[in-house]
């Protein structure tokens, strides 16, 4: 789709993406918003919020690649068929938003033959746009992303994978705890890129969903770091929509606790 003749049409095309986002979020979360539980647990929530943003990115989007798709988190009936398709995640950290705390995002990842090959992730509370370019790197509100290793050792570990480590090898914890201050922002898309800029060393979740992981571990990918499954379930990569127990890090972090997370997997 994108040959390297073309590279002026996916950089015109990222640069209408990453203004997009804060765009689409000025618009719909200057609104008051709805909530309402989101599954059986209780736990889980969607708001107005969401589903206003998705609406407005079904549009923006397919308006910015003519024969394109939108797939998004709320109403997913799985990936389409061979045209390129845009998955968004309208707002990452639900949660997060309807208690008033300032972590939570809009994300949105262009796949092609089930590769990802373009990304943004627009931290709406700090107004800053994570984006990638498969091949041609990651960006800070479109400055080329350089990854600072800072001295906090910070790991970021999601509650469902804490469940598992609490259930079927609580000896880990440990092991981590020795190693990391563990931390848990609560949106997916925000963890990868922080693990982008070094803000955080290493980031593993079970729960986590392709529209969760996909646009942030492409920025992620892109900044230099290893993204992959720690388990996968039947041998095969995690649809979309299933559990995708991941973990992104530096190379070395990957390959030494891959091995100890996939001790918490049934």
């Amino acid at each position: 789709m994108f040959p390297a003749r073309e590279d002026n049409l996916i950089a015109d095309l990222h640069g209408k993406l990453c203004a997009l986002l804060p765009q689409a979020a000025a618009e719909v979360f200057a609104n008051g918003f709805e909530t309402r539980a989101k599954g059986s647990c209780g736990l889980d929530l969607v708001t107005s919020v969401d589903l206003a943003m998705q609406a407005r990115l079904e549009t923006g989007l397919a308006a910015l690649l003519p024969g394109s798709l939108v797939v998004g988190e709320e109403d997913f009936t799985g990936a389409p068929g061979d045209a390129p398709f845009w998955l968004v995640d309208p707002l990452d950290g639900t949660v997060n938003f309807v208690a008033g705390l300032p972590a939570y995002s809009v994300a949105a990842v262009l796949i092609e033959g089930g590769q990802p090959v373009l990304s943004a992730v627009y931290d709406v509370p700090n107004g800053m746009v994570f984006s990638a370019i498969a091949g041609k790197g990651a960006f800070a509100d479109g400055v080329p992303l350089q990854r600072q290793e800072s001295p906090a050792r910070l790991a970021i570990v999601s509650s469902g994978l804490l469940r598992d480590l609490a259930t079927r090898a609580p000896d880990q914890i440990a092991v981590l705890l020795q190693e990391f201050k563990l931390r848990n922002f609560g949106s997916q898309a925000l963890h990868l890129c922080y693990a982008a800029a070094g803000r955080v060393s290493m980031v593993a979740s079970r729960e986590a969903k392709g529209w969760d992981d996909l646009a942030g571990a492409l920025v992620a990918r892109e900044a230099g770091l290893a993204y992959g499954p720690y388990h996968t379930p039947a041998e095969r990569p995690p649809a979309m929509d299933a559990d995708q127990f991941s973990l992104c890090a530096p190379a070395d972090l990957f390959d030494n606790y891959a091995p100890l997370f996939a001790r918490s997997a049934a």
